[in-house]
C-alpha cells in the first residue's frame, strides 16, 4: 500500500471540541493507579536500582509527576534513568502488569546497554523523533527486551518534561486505531512501526497542534491530540 499523504488529513471535529478543555486537567492531571508494592518487590528481586517507584503512601502516578521527573533527570545517573523508566512503565501499564516482569529482567540481563539506549534515546528525543525511536528500536528490534513501540514512545514523550514544543508523542495500538478508522491514515499498519513512520506521526500531530493553536488562541500541545486519539 502506498503511504498515505498526511498533508491531506484533517483533525476530526470531535477532537477540536475536546481541545477547549484545560490542558492542566486533561494532561498534567491524567493520573493512573499503579501496584506500587509489586514494582518495588520486582525491582528489588532483580537487584536493580530505581525503587521505590512512588512515595510511601502513594499508589498513583500522573503525567505531571513524570514531567517533573524528566525536568530534573540526570542522564548520567543510572539510578535516575531506571527510576524514570520504571515510573513510565508503571503509568503506562496501570494495574495490568502485562510484560513488566520480563522487561525488568531484560534490563537486569543487559544493564549497561539498556542504560546506554535510554540515555541516547532521551537525548535524541529533544530534537529528532525518528532518531530517538531508532535508539530504542534499532533495525525494528527492541534495544531493551520487551520494550516495544508503544512503551518506547511513552519514554520518548515523557522525556520532554511536558514542554509544548517537545517533538515526541505516544503512539500505541489505540491511538493507531483512531488514526486509521477516524482520520483515514490508511497505510499506518499496526504495532511494528519503523522509525520513519513514527517521525511522520509526530510531525502530523505537531501540524495539527499548530493549526489548533491558531484557532483557539492558546498553545496546544501534540499530547492533547494524542489523548483524544487514545479515546479517554
Amino acid at each position: 500500500m502506498a503511504p498515505t499523504d498526511l498533508s491531506r488529513l484533517q483533525l476530526p471535529r470531535a477532537c477540536r471540541e475536546a481541545l477547549v478543555q484545560q490542558r492542566s486537567e486533561r494532561i498534567d492531571g491524567h493520573t493512573i493507579a499503579i501496584p506500587a508494592h509489586w514494582w518495588d518487590s520486582e525491582i528489588a528481586a532483580a537487584h536493580l536500582p530505581g525503587a521505590p517507584v512512588t512515595g510511601p503512601d502513594t499508589t498513583h502516578i500522573s503525567r505531571g509527576d513524570l514531567f517533573s521527573d524528566a525536568a530534573s533527570l540526570n542522564l548520567d545517573s543510572e539510578e535516575e534513568l531506571l527510576r524514570f523508566l520504571w515510573r513510565v512503565l508503571a503509568w503506562g501499564s496501570g494495574m495490568k502488569l502485562r510484560l513488566n516482569r520480563k522487561r525488568i529482567r531484560g534490563v537486569a540481563d543487559a544493564l549497561p546497554s539498556a542504560a546506554a539506549a535510554l540515555r541516547q534515546a532521551l537525548q535524541a528525543a529533544r530534537e529528532d523523533p525518528g532518531q530517538a525511536y531508532e535508539s530504542l528500536r534499532p533495525g525494528g528490534r527492541n534495544a531493551i527486551a520487551y520494550l516495544g513501540p508503544a512503551f518506547s514512545t511513552k519514554v520518548l514523550y515523557f522525556g520532554g518534561a511536558g514542554a509544548l514544543d517537545h517533538p515526541c508523542a505516544i503512539l500505541d495500538s489505540r491511538v493507531a486505531d483512531t488514526l486509521r478508522s477516524t482520520c483515514q491514515w490508511d497505510s499506518l499498519g499496526s504495532g511494528e512501526w519503523p522509525a520513519s513512520t513514527y517521525a511522520r506521526y509526530c510531525a502530523l500531530l505537531q501540524r495539527w497542534a499548530q493549526e489548533e493553536s491558531r484557532q483557539l488562541g492558546r498553545r496546544i500541545g501534540a499530547d492533547e491530540i494524542e489523548r483524544w486519539l487514545f479515546g479517554t
